[in-house]
Parts: structure tokens; C-alpha cells; sequence
């Protein structure tokens, strides 16, 4: 197992966090234990009285979360209904054609990048299936992708025309990449990394100053999210480990040397998953939902966070 790695002293003998590790204000409550369904362990959360934010802790260490994810167990993975690749790569599309999901918000992503990176090379980490390094090429950018899922680099090469590397994200990998990219997008990864690994100053050691990283995250606190509590549907210990507010995720990079140049909330939902629940009723809690989320994201309490930080 690595030793987890502690530079601001955030750790005590008492496996209690001393410090947040989103945005450093001292003695984070503990909240609640959650049982993973994966491996059945409780994974004990502290919340931030500062930010509002929430982590598990302690953090498993990036040997865990390496293991996790180069295995079957994670989301994407788990979700694929075939092992041959071509059938896999089908249904991705199939996903993304009755769902469009990662195709709009890859969209999305890779224009404002287009708009705020200082040049066009980019660099996709988690790029799961492939449609942000997809919308990444489109919009003009040289791309580079990690993933550690073998299925999902197959499906990647298959949808851009090549593999991602089998590299984990740590300070190693920003070290041997330090200074190459413009632009680095990690859309719903920065929630499953090790925090006190520093992830952030690591996105900072691959950007040319000036450079851009854009995050896709859950969105802890958002009106959803209020309102499940401690059944919010993005709490799964080993696969997530950090629930970010907006002022905890700005608060992040501003300590790790970044300007926030754009954040903004956003809500989707599959409405599918109400067909089969609710047969001929579903248009109705559909309605209702939809108007829900709308809302939400008016006031900055969407389900999901984008953010986009400058290099100074």
C-alpha cells in the first residue's frame, strides 16, 4: 500500500482530519459512516463548517483507488452489458443516442475551453468512452488521454481513433508531464482522487501559465442533494471520496494557485428510469422533476458543478 502523503500537516493519530482538505479550515465534523456495497467497509465522512463540503477520510490510498478502477468495478464499467468491444462501443452510442449525456456537455466544456485556454494543447484525464476528447478534437484541440479502465480505452480508441494511456493521475505522472498542456479537463473525476495526494497542485504542474483546467464534478449541496441527505446518490465510497460545494471546489484551486475564471451549475436527469417505474404515470413525476432541476440551476443549485481555473 502507498503511504498517503500529508504536506500540510492535515492528518493526527486519531485517523480525524485536522484541517478541511478542500479549503483548510480547521476541525472538519465528522458526519457518517457509509458502507460500500463494493467491498462492504463503512468509510467514515467529515463536513467542512466553512465550505460545506464533505470528504472521506481517512482517504483511501491511491493503491486502493488504483486497483478500484483499473478493475471492472467502477460505474463505467460496470455498466457495459457485453465484454466484445465492438458490441461495448455500440452501446455507448446507443447510451448517448437515447440519452444524450457526455455528448452535451463535452460540447459545451470544449467550446468555453476553446474560448479561455491559451493554445490548443489538451489533455483529457479519465477520459472514460471518449466523447470529451472527441469534442476536444473537434474544437481544434491536440488531445492526450489517461484512463485505467481497459474496456473504456477500447471504447475510446474505437469512438477517436486512439487509446488512452493506462496511466494513473498522481504527482509522478504531472512531474513527467509538467508544463506540456494548455488546457486539462477532468470531467467527473476530481471526486474519486486522493485529496491528500493534492490532485490540484498536480493540475497545476501540467499547465503552461496562463493555462486553463476545467472540472465537471457532482455537486454536493445542490437542491437534489439537500434534499437525499445521506442518501445522496453520489455518496459511494471507494468510487467517490470528495463531495465538493462550489465554494469549497473555488476555495481548492484558489489555495493551489488559480484564478476561477467561470463556474456554473447544471442539472440532467435520465427520464428513462421513470418510464420504468412509473409505466403510463411517468410524464407527471417527469414534469414535476424537470421543473425542479430547472430551478435548481437557475439559483446555482444544479446537480453538477463547472468550473474553469487559470494557471497564474
Amino acid at each position: 500500500m502507498l503511504a498517503p502523503q500529508d504536506p500540510d500537516n492535515r492528518l493526527d493519530r486519531s485517523n480525524t482530519p485536522v484541517n478541511c482538505l478542500f479549503c483548510r479550515h480547521p476541525k472538519p465534523d465528522y458526519w457518517f459512516s457509509k458502507r460500500s456495497k463494493h467491498n462492504g467497509r463503512p468509510y467514515p465522512l467529515f463536513t467542512c463548517s466553512n465550505c460545506g463540503g464533505a470528504f472521506v477520510f481517512p482517504v483511501p490510498s491511491e493503491q486502493e483507488l488504483h486497483e478500484f478502477y483499473s478493475g471492472t468495478q467502477s460505474a463505467l464499467e460496470v455498466g457495459l452489458r457485453d465484454s466484445d468491444p465492438l458490441h461495448q462501443y455500440d452501446q455507448a452510442i446507443q447510451e448517448e443516442v437515447e440519452f444524450p449525456n457526455s455528448t452535451v456537455d463535452a460540447k459545451r466544456i470544449a467550446e468555453n475551453l476553446k474560448r479561455l485556454a491559451p493554445g490548443m494543447k489538451a489533455l483529457d484525464v479519465g477520459s472514460g468512452y471518449g466523447f470529451f476528447s472527441k469534442a476536444l478534437m473537434e474544437a481544434g484541440f491536440s488531445v492526450d488521454a489517461i484512463e485505467l479502465g481497459e474496456a473504456s480505452r477500447k471504447i475510446h480508441a474505437r469512438m477517436t481513433g486512439f487509446e488512452p494511456k493506462a496511466e494513473p493521475f498522481n504527482a509522478d505522472f504531472a512531474r513527467r508531464n509538467a508544463g506540456l498542456y494548455d488546457a486539462v479537463l477532468l470531467s467527473q473525476v476530481l471526486e474519486h482522487l486522493p485529496m491528500d495526494a493534492d490532485p490540484i497542485r498536480s493540475l497545476n504542474v501540467l499547465l503552461r501559465k496562463g493555462g486553463i483546467c476545467a472540472i465537471a464534478i457532482p455537486h454536493f449541496r445542490s437542491f437534489l442533494s439537500i434534499l437525499q441527505g445521506k442518501n445522496d446518490m453520489f455518496i459511494v465510497p471507494p468510487e467517490h471520496v470528495n463531495f465538493f460545494t462550489v465554494k469549497g471546489l473555488n476555495a481548492a484551486f484558489a489555495s493551489r494557485g488559480f484564478q476561477t475564471m467561470k463556474c456554473e451549475t447544471v442539472s440532467k436527469f435520465d427520464y428513462r428510469k421513470f418510464k420504468k417505474k412509473f409505466g403510463p404515470l411517468s410524464p407527471m413525476p417527469s414534469l414535476a422533476l424537470k421543473g425542479f432541476l430547472g430551478v435548481s440551476s437557475l439559483m446555482d443549485k444544479g446537480m453538477f458543478v463547472n468550473g474553469y481555473f487559470r494557471k497564474l
